[in-house]
């Protein structure tokens, strides 16, 4: 960690000599705006300064996260301290603060809620790569409890689309890169009358993928890309009063599903003979395996002010979301183990909102919430050699089906009223009641085929659940406000968070408990030199009880209430204009998360009895200690008004590990990400020809790994732990963008 400290310190004093050295080229940039732009953002369910907000909160601008080809929540990740991001099953997991899950299946919840244009998304899959014309996108950081509600015991994430404007405008952008990468954006908008406006976007991009399959017998390349988006937006203002928004999407993408690597020797496919990992960026992949899906969905938003003061908000939404999965398991060239996914899910929200914002020292917003979500899905686990199917039956193969069924029913009624002592004290009292229901059913079965989910065989079934559950509990929230001066605000809060209940999706054995977060959070946000300096902070203490945690169990993957926890922590974000042509902006947090209590069984002793091991003082999976990063960029002004903007950005990530058993070879250690990008820009502004590198250090990590019983040799793994597998991240890449404004 010192080390890179003093890396950061380095970075940090380059930027002062390219400041002194910038200098002439003061005068030249000084039409632009000498001060930080002000960021408004709806964190609060309404629009406020991101400095007036008294919540650990970083947002990005469309045009920042363009400037780093950054179009989706996985490669977000990487520049926001205090989160962490992996992907597994089809499914993302997202970690803030410490705080998310990677359990599998329709009938459990994330802990990072996204909400795409003031809608919750009830899977997480359906905001993958939807970052297309965006606005913004603000990360929550902390339990959201009162305003935002079920699953965001982490944090949340908000992705607000670009809406019409009052004047017609839009763009065509076009790009290639490495791995033979095309894309094509396009987004147009404005009034088509005086009470109506439009906009529309749509996106196409395709590539051949990070990693290449090198095995010549048979397999798909995987990694790659093949998606196509639109969206339309639709506004109706008939009066100053009275406004209406609607918004359809669809999303569809398709690949050959993503890369895994053996990590040891305990793999049935090295005792078959499979040969040793290639190196990063190639796999021997023996199937035809592939990953589809699709989402779309209708958003429609009512603003109707009833007085000057009093404002009704209505969102009424429909989402639906498939999924179809096939995935090489073991990640070699011998066929041991495929797993087959299928996921549907159909949801139904209605949010209604009355907020007051008078003359008096209250204001407040209050409202009912109310989610229907309809879900299938199922797992084949494919057993084509290594462990037999049926243990004591040697050489049996085919498959495990388990599918399962699952409706989830919520609602929740919500207040936060804020009252101002006086012109610097404000207090913030919130409060959320939430109940769910969920009614689940599940099997587990067996066809003798390598068909999966697929086969069209009569299962042969072992177990059966049908089970309805209803939880409930009260989040309540405590915060001050301090304004020490305009541009110095500090806060300190009190807030809950939870997440209901569920069901093993995998397995038909037993539900688990829902799990709560008590966090205590003390922060300041303040703008210093005339707003050329903005320095936000925040420390944090929690106490998180009844985790939901994965557990081995018969060799499948489960869930139960299992763990107490203990997370205290500290992040910053820096922002600096030290002249109108120089952008410096860093991050850094630092993270302390740990199991209090925690028992868990790994494989078995010698004698064959279960390892039970005391997981007290182990690290919770996907929390780094450390998180760094730091972006600077240089604008520097050409003859005739055009000018050259370069960007470079250094990222950190201390070791993390992707279990809670804290072992190296399931893990990452730390490792360090260098991006740049060099632009022109045009001197009327309508044209941008780009360049961006993305880890051009060819870092070589991993962003997830697991362990799988199902993929290890009864010989080689005696003890029954597990083969460790990794999920390699993408190597060094490249990009040209031409774009047209217009």
């Amino acid at each position: 960690m010192n080390r890179v400290l003093i890396n950061t310190i380095h970075a940090l004093m380059s930027a002062s000599l390219l400041t002194a050295s910038a200098a002439h080229a003061q005068q030249a940039a000084a039409q632009r705006a000498p001060a930080i732009e002000e960021i408004v953002v709806t964190a609060t369910k309404r629009e406020q300064s991101l400095q007036d907000v008294s919540i650990s909160l970083v947002a990005y601008t469309g045009d920042s996260l363009r400037q780093f080809a950054i179009d989706d929540i996985s490669s977000l990740y990487v520049q926001t301290p205090s989160m962490a991001y992996s992907e597994a099953g089809g499914e993302a997991q997202i970690y803030i603060r410490g705080i998310g899950t990677n359990i599998f299946g329709i009938g459990a919840d994330a802990s990072v809620g996204v909400h795409q244009d003031g809608v919750y998304l009830g899977r997480t899959q359906m905001a993958l790569n939807q970052f297309l014309d965006v606005e913004r996108v603000e990360i929550l950081r902390g339990p959201q409890g009162t305003l935002y509600g079920r699953n965001t015991t982490g944090g949340a994430i908000n992705i607000i689309s670009r809406q019409p404007g009052d004047e017609w405008e839009g763009y065509v952008s076009g790009a290639i890169g490495s791995w033979n990468r095309r894309e094509i954006v396009a987004a147009a908008g404005g009034p088509v009358s005086d009470v109506v406006g439009i906009r529309l976007a749509g996106r196409y991009m395709k590539d051949d993928g990070y990693t290449r399959n090198i095995n010549p017998a048979a397999g798909v390349d995987v990694d790659d890309n093949d998606i196509r988006q639109l969206r339309a937006t639709l506004n109706f203002e008939p009066s100053e009063v009275l406004s209406f928004s609607l918004i359809a999407d669809w999303t569809d993408f398709e690949n050959g599903n993503t890369s895994i690597r053996p990590r040891d020797n305990l793999g049935a496919a090295q005792a078959q003979g499979a040969l040793p990992p290639p190196p990063f960026g190639q796999i021997r992949n023996d199937l035809d395996s592939f990953h589809e899906w699709d989402t779309w969905g209708i958003t429609g938003t009512l603003r109707y002010e009833l007085s000057p003061t009093l404002e009704l908000t209505s969102i009424t939404a429909y989402r639906d979301y498939e999924s179809d999965f096939l995935f090489n398991t073991d990640g070699t060239e011998v066929d041991v183990t495929r797993s087959n996914f299928e996921y549907a899910s159909e949801q139904i929200s209605q949010e209604l909102r009355l907020s007051y914002a008078g003359d008096g020292p209250v204001s407040v917003i209050g409202g009912l919430y109310y989610l229907r979500e309809d879900k299938e899905g199922g797992l084949g686990l494919i057993r084509a050699s290594g462990r037999p199917l049926f243990a004591g039956v040697p050489g049996s193969t085919g498959s495990f089906i388990i599918p399962s069924t699952n409706k989830t029913t919520a609602w929740a009624a919500f207040t936060e009223a804020t009252w101002s002592i006086n012109d610097r004290v404000d207090v913030i009292l919130g409060a959320r009641y939430s109940r769910e229901k969920k009614d689940d059913t599940s099997s587990v079965g067996a066809v003798f085929d390598l068909e999966g989910l697929r086969s069209t065989a009569t299962p042969l079934v072992f177990s059966t659940r049908e089970e309805s559950r209803s939880w409930s509990d009260f989040t309540p929230k405590i915060g001050i406000d301090f304004r020490v001066s305009d541009d110095v605000l500090f806060y300190a809060s009190y807030s809950e968070g939870f997440k209901s209940g569920g069901f093993n999706s995998l397995d038909a054995n037993p539900s688990f408990d829902q799990e709560s977060v008590k966090a205590f959070e003390i922060g300041a946000k303040s703008d210093w030199l005339d707003n050329r300096l903005r320095l936000n902070a925040a420390a944090f203490y929690y106490d998180y009880e009844d985790l939901q945690v994965s557990t081995f169990i018969n060799n499948l993957t489960l869930t139960t209430n299992a763990a107490a926890a203990t997370i205290w922590g500290f992040e910053a974000d820096i922002v600096a204009r030290p002249i109108p042509a120089v952008d410096i902006t860093a991050g850094i947090s630092f993270l302390d998360a740990e199991y209090d209590e925690f028992t868990d069984r790994q494989g078995n002793n010698p004698d064959g009895t279960p390892r039970v091991l005391d997981l007290a003082g182990n690290t919770l999976p996907n929390a780094p200690e450390f998180k760094g990063t730091l972006q600077m960029q240089y604008t520097l002004d050409l003859a005739g008004g055009h000018a050259v903007v370069m960007s470079g950005r250094y990222s950190y990530q201390s070791k993390v590990f992707f279990t809670q058993f804290n072992e190296d070879i399931v893990g990452q250690k730390g490792f360090g990400l260098l991006d740049a990008r060099i632009a022109w820009l045009s001197a009327d502004g309508r044209w941008e020809v780009a360049a961006h590198g993305r880890n051009l250090s060819d870092e070589e990590y991993f962003h997830n790994g697991v362990r799988f019983t199902s993929t290890s040799d009864a010989t080689l793994d005696p003890l029954g732990i597990g083969n460790s597998l990794g999920y390699p991240a993408a190597g060094r890449s490249w990009g040209l963008t031409l774009t047209h404004s217009f």
